[in-house]
């Protein structure tokens, strides 16, 4: 290969490295917005979630709290996993664009994204929710997500105010159930 040929070729691969940098925060806000998640899964060819009944489970696989012990830790890993699992509903409105409050877990309010990004059934997300009384809590989740289930890595930083941050690492999972019950 000539010099000339190389050089193209390494151009060619930098703007295709370029182009892979996805942000659908377009604003440059931090926050993404319900049209920016929109048009990014309109440009991705998101696959819509069914509406209905879904189950999320949390579980906590490692835990960061300095100046516990073992036992509280794991006291700690399974109360919040309990607490953030769940039923909800997912209407047929937001089955097409899911809204951060639905992968937020059980007592989790005012949800928003700071990033969505999705391609084909892969998605990398971040988002920050209130938690009532608990602080605030800050939530990574990349994965799949197909019609009628997800998987996510999840990385889960809490804000508690007597104890400081407490960080997490597990797996989030969610099931389509069927219709809503009204119990969810």
């Amino acid at each position: 290969m000539t010099r000339r040929a190389e050089r193209l070729a390494v151009i060619g691969l930098l703007a295709l490295l370029a182009g892979c940098n996805d942000n659908s925060d377009v604003d440059g806000d931090g926050t993404v917005s319900r049209a920016e998640r929109a048009a990014e899964m309109r440009r991705d060819g998101y696959l819509a979630m069914q509406p209905g009944r879904w189950r999320m489970n949390f579980t906590f696989t490692d835990i960061e709290v300095p100046r516990l012990g073992e036992g509280e830790k794991a006291n700690i890993k399974a109360e919040l996993a309990k607490g953030a699992s769940g039923l909800s509903c997912l209407s047929e409105q937001d089955a097409a664009k899911p809204g951060p409050d639905f992968f937020g877990g059980e007592g989790a309010e005012d949800c928003s994204y700071n990033t969505f990004d999705i391609a084909g059934n892969r998605v990398n997300m971040s988002l920050v929710c209130g938690m009532g009384d608990l602080g605030k809590a800050e939530m990574k989740l990349d994965g799949t997500i197909g019609d009628s289930d997800f998987q996510f890595d999840t990385d889960l930083a809490v804000q508690v105010p007597m104890a400081g941050k407490i960080k997490l690492k597990g797996a989030m999972t969610g099931k389509y159930e069927g219709e809503c019950r009204g119990d969810e």
